[in-house]
Protein backbone atom coordinates (compact mmCIF):
# COMPACT_ATOMS: atom_id res chain seq x y z
CA UNK A 1 0.00 0.00 0.00
CA UNK A 2 1.51 3.43 -0.90
CA UNK A 3 1.95 6.02 1.83
CA UNK A 4 1.63 9.68 1.62
CA UNK A 5 2.06 12.99 3.45
CA UNK A 6 0.31 15.99 3.51
CA UNK A 7 2.13 19.43 3.06
CA UNK A 8 0.05 22.76 3.86
CA UNK A 9 0.13 25.68 5.50
CA UNK A 10 -1.18 25.24 9.05
CA UNK A 11 -4.06 27.49 8.55
CA UNK A 12 -5.39 24.82 6.45
CA UNK A 13 -5.32 22.07 8.37
CA UNK A 14 -8.73 21.55 9.11
CA UNK A 15 -9.12 21.45 5.19
CA UNK A 16 -6.53 18.80 5.41
CA UNK A 17 -8.33 16.28 7.61
CA UNK A 18 -10.65 15.89 4.67
CA UNK A 19 -8.16 16.00 2.24
CA UNK A 20 -6.51 12.91 4.51
CA UNK A 21 -10.02 10.83 4.61
CA UNK A 22 -10.43 11.18 0.87
CA UNK A 23 -6.97 10.07 0.24
CA UNK A 24 -7.68 7.19 2.82
CA UNK A 25 -10.96 6.03 0.40
CA UNK A 26 -8.92 5.72 -2.31
CA UNK A 27 -6.72 3.52 -0.39
CA UNK A 28 -3.67 5.50 0.64
CA UNK A 29 -1.90 5.64 3.98
CA UNK A 30 -1.93 9.41 4.68
CA UNK A 31 0.02 11.07 7.49
CA UNK A 32 0.07 14.97 8.53
CA UNK A 33 1.36 17.40 10.89
CA UNK A 34 0.40 17.24 14.35
CA UNK A 35 -2.87 18.56 15.10
CA UNK A 36 -1.41 20.57 18.17
CA UNK A 37 2.08 21.86 19.34
CA UNK A 38 3.30 21.67 22.79
CA UNK A 39 3.93 25.55 24.16
CA UNK A 40 5.01 26.62 27.84
CA UNK A 41 3.37 22.72 28.61
CA UNK A 42 0.00 23.24 27.08
CA UNK A 43 -1.50 21.74 23.59
CA UNK A 44 -2.16 24.32 21.07
CA UNK A 45 -4.14 23.55 18.32
CA UNK A 46 -2.16 24.47 15.01
CA UNK A 47 -4.33 27.30 13.84
CA UNK A 48 -3.75 28.74 17.00
CA UNK A 49 -0.01 28.07 17.09
CA UNK A 50 0.88 29.50 13.65
CA UNK A 51 -1.08 32.59 14.85
CA UNK A 52 0.92 33.10 17.57
CA UNK A 53 4.12 32.31 15.15
CA UNK A 54 3.44 35.24 12.99
CA UNK A 55 3.96 37.24 15.95
CA UNK A 56 7.22 37.97 17.52
CA UNK A 57 9.82 35.40 17.25
CA UNK A 58 11.30 34.22 20.85
CA UNK A 59 13.12 31.21 21.90
CA UNK A 60 10.13 29.26 23.24
CA UNK A 61 8.71 29.08 19.36
CA UNK A 62 12.45 27.98 18.04
CA UNK A 63 12.15 25.08 20.48
CA UNK A 64 9.07 23.94 19.01
CA UNK A 65 9.39 24.91 14.93
CA UNK A 66 12.53 22.93 15.04
CA UNK A 67 11.24 19.63 16.09
CA UNK A 68 8.25 20.13 14.22
CA UNK A 69 9.68 20.44 10.92
CA UNK A 70 12.11 17.68 11.42
CA UNK A 71 9.10 15.61 12.22
CA UNK A 72 7.43 16.19 9.14
CA UNK A 73 10.74 15.59 7.20
CA UNK A 74 11.09 12.38 8.72
CA UNK A 75 7.95 11.45 7.36
CA UNK A 76 8.41 12.89 3.60
CA UNK A 77 11.60 10.25 4.13
CA UNK A 78 10.06 7.35 4.63
CA UNK A 79 6.80 7.55 2.09
CA UNK A 80 6.42 7.51 -1.42
CA UNK A 81 5.22 10.95 -2.23
CA UNK A 82 4.01 14.47 -0.89
CA UNK A 83 0.74 16.25 -2.02
CA UNK A 84 1.06 19.57 -1.21
CA UNK A 85 -2.34 21.44 -0.62
CA UNK A 86 -1.66 24.72 -2.03
CA UNK A 87 -5.58 26.21 -1.65
CA UNK A 88 -6.33 29.72 -1.76
CA UNK A 89 -4.94 31.72 1.55
CA UNK A 90 -5.58 35.26 2.12
CA UNK A 91 -6.10 36.31 -1.55
CA UNK A 92 -3.32 34.16 -2.62
CA UNK A 93 -4.37 31.79 -5.19
CA UNK A 94 -2.65 28.43 -4.51
CA UNK A 95 -0.39 29.66 -2.07
CA UNK A 96 2.82 27.88 -1.49
CA UNK A 97 4.47 28.95 1.76
CA UNK A 98 8.00 28.77 2.64
CA UNK A 99 7.54 25.90 4.63
CA UNK A 100 5.75 24.11 2.09
CA UNK A 101 8.48 25.14 -0.65
CA UNK A 102 11.29 23.10 1.82
CA UNK A 103 9.39 20.36 2.31
CA UNK A 104 9.25 20.10 -1.61
CA UNK A 105 12.85 20.53 -1.71
CA UNK A 106 13.54 17.98 0.70
CA UNK A 107 10.61 15.46 -1.23
CA UNK A 108 12.51 16.21 -4.33
CA UNK A 109 15.95 15.44 -3.17
CA UNK A 110 14.85 12.33 -1.85
CA UNK A 111 13.54 11.56 -4.87
CA UNK A 112 9.50 11.73 -3.81
CA UNK A 113 6.55 12.19 -6.55
CA UNK A 114 4.92 15.94 -5.43
CA UNK A 115 1.82 16.43 -6.51
CA UNK A 116 0.14 19.21 -6.53
CA UNK A 117 -3.53 20.02 -5.39
CA UNK A 118 -3.70 23.16 -7.48
CA UNK A 119 -2.01 24.60 -10.01
CA UNK A 120 1.26 26.66 -9.18
CA UNK A 121 1.05 29.73 -7.79
CA UNK A 122 2.28 32.43 -10.19
CA UNK A 123 2.48 35.54 -7.41
CA UNK A 124 5.15 34.33 -5.73
CA UNK A 125 9.23 35.23 -5.82
CA UNK A 126 9.66 30.82 -5.89
CA UNK A 127 7.51 29.89 -8.87
CA UNK A 128 10.76 28.75 -10.69
CA UNK A 129 12.11 26.46 -7.69
CA UNK A 130 8.16 25.54 -7.82
CA UNK A 131 8.12 24.46 -11.39
CA UNK A 132 11.88 22.36 -11.14
CA UNK A 133 10.76 19.85 -8.99
CA UNK A 134 8.07 18.89 -11.34
CA UNK A 135 5.05 18.37 -9.63
CA UNK A 136 2.27 16.92 -10.78
CA UNK A 137 -0.88 18.76 -10.72
CA UNK A 138 -3.99 16.51 -10.12
CA UNK A 139 -6.72 17.43 -11.65
CA UNK A 140 -8.93 15.23 -10.34
CA UNK A 141 -7.83 13.44 -6.91
CA UNK A 142 -8.17 9.88 -8.06
CA UNK A 143 -5.26 10.66 -10.63
CA UNK A 144 -2.65 9.83 -7.66
CA UNK A 145 -3.77 6.24 -7.86
CA UNK A 146 -2.09 6.00 -11.82
CA UNK A 147 0.75 8.21 -10.98
CA UNK A 148 1.71 5.42 -7.71
CA UNK A 149 1.07 1.99 -9.05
Amino acid sequence: MKTLTICNSARLFPQVLELKKELEKLGFIVLIHEASVTMHGKEVPVEQYNVIKKGEWNDELQKTLAPKMRDHFEKIEKLDAIVVMNKDKEGRKNYIGGNTLIEMGLAFYLQKQIFLTNPIPTDVPYVEEIRGVSPIILTKLEDIKEYLK
